[in-house]
């Protein structure tokens, strides 16, 4: 029993330890009206709508062979092979609707939401042939290069989600961006330390 006399005291003390060191450091506890004074600057502040946090621009080189097949065999003399370059951008970032914000002590903390893949464009104009090499019984059809492009954008996405280099640049920018703009405000600069908290 007294063991836990003991434990209780030394939780206490330090607690009160705490708050004497954080009084004499200048921080002290947000009132429920300043941290709403604050919530609501930080909201005027951010962005109101998606934010694109990184741009990914990429030249794709893209190999396609085939060739027409007659039960999962390949016909003599119907297989066709191109190599093709085309050019797009994958736009990464969030919704700022979805940041949730906390206040405490001198930190101002931003809850991120996960960064997602917002738009991915290709631009067939910079659609380029380099090679082709097709047979009199098939060859190239608008059809295909539609289709090619298709699937290169596809995998172009798996490609970007599964790197996670991007996501922490596209992490990186945003924490620069915002904490420009709210070190800047009168009621955060020098009050307040802005920190962040992805999902």
């Amino acid at each position: 029993m007294l063991k836990y006399y003991l434990i209780a005291i030394a939780v206490i003390l330090s607690l009160v330890l705490g708050i004497v060191i954080g009084v004499k450091m200048g921080v002290k506890p947000v009132s429920k009206e300043e941290s709403i004074n604050i919530k609501s600057s930080v909201k005027e502040i951010l962005p109101a709508a998606q934010y694109t946090s990184l741009i990914y621009q990429y030249t794709s080189v893209i190999t396609h062979s085939q060739a027409a097949e007659l039960f999962s065999i390949p016909i003599p003399l119907t297989e066709k092979k191109a190599i093709y370059t085309i050019d797009g951008d994958i736009k990464m970032g969030f919704n700022c609707a979805d940041i949730k914000i906390d206040i405490t002590y001198n930190n101002i903390i931003l809850h991120m939401p996960k960064i997602v893949i917002l738009s991915h464009e290709i631009y067939p104009e910079t659609f380029s042939l380099y090679d082709e090499k097709t047979s009199l019984f098939n060859k190239y059809t608008l059809t295909d290069a539609n289709n090619i492009q298709k699937v290169n954008k596809k995998e172009m996405e798996i490609k970007a989600r599964q790197n996670r280099g991007l996501y922490v640049q596209a992490r990186k920018f945003a924490e620069e961006q915002f904490r420009s703009l709210l070190e800047s405000a009168p009621a955060i600069k020098g009050k307040y330390t802005i920190v962040f908290e992805w999902q």
